[in-house]
């Protein structure tokens, strides 16, 4: 990698999470000054607010270590094992139960004759919730998810616009053999 583009990678890795580990700890915070003030008596949507701050805040920490050893030439943890983009799909819904709800958007999902896929598992499993964590926080009214033999799409509100990092993000899935590619209102992964 030629230091022009090492340079400006870091510096789209280190864009991308410096803002969403600064967006995700002020809700922490202030949804904590709010409880601690008793400027609400919504416990449980505040409990919900935290835990859902705290989840984005434990998929972009992963995805920062992941990211940058990537971009830096470090080694990367290589869990070596069947990966199921379905299922990982369907747990960050859930996880996102309360963000789904609060937005008032649509998650339809549609899924039929995918396999697990043998690849670094902890790699494409990091990737895929950063994806999937943000098509979910910047959608406005519909996001449909759908599979079929070896590929994962992803229809999402058009006008959206693809954060740069998911050009390093199609490059690393490049060499575990899955092929990213994204338009404006489209991202599809399809595993080897």
């Amino acid at each position: 990698m030629n230091s022009n583009t090492l340079i400006n990678d870091l510096s789209v890795v280190r864009e991308y999470f410096s803002h969403n580990l600064r967006t995700s700890t002020a809700m922490v915070v202030a949804t904590v000054s709010i409880f601690k003030f008793g400027l609400s008596d919504d416990t449980d949507n505040m409990a919900d607010m935290i835990i859902e701050s705290s989840y984005f805040l434990d998929v972009y920490d992963k995805g920062m270590e992941v990211l940058f050893n990537y971009v830096l030439g470090k080694p990367i943890r290589n869990d070596k094992e069947a990966f199921d983009p379905v299922k990982i799909t369907g747990k960050v819904i859930e996880d996102l139960r309360s963000s789904i709800k609060e937005q008032n958007i649509n998650v339809l999902c549609f899924f039929e004759d995918m396999k697990p896929v043998e690849t670094n598992s902890y790699v494409a499993k990091t990737l895929l919730e950063l994806i999937l964590c943000e098509e979910i926080r910047k959608c406005t009214s519909d996001l449909t998810i759908s599979s079929r033999d070896n590929i994962l799409l992803i229809k999402k509100t058009k006008g959206t616009k693809n954060p740069e990092i998911y050009n390093i993000f199609a490059r690393f899935f490049k060499e575990f053999n899955i092929e990213f590619t994204y338009t404006e209102d489209t991202l599809t992964l399809r595993f080897a």
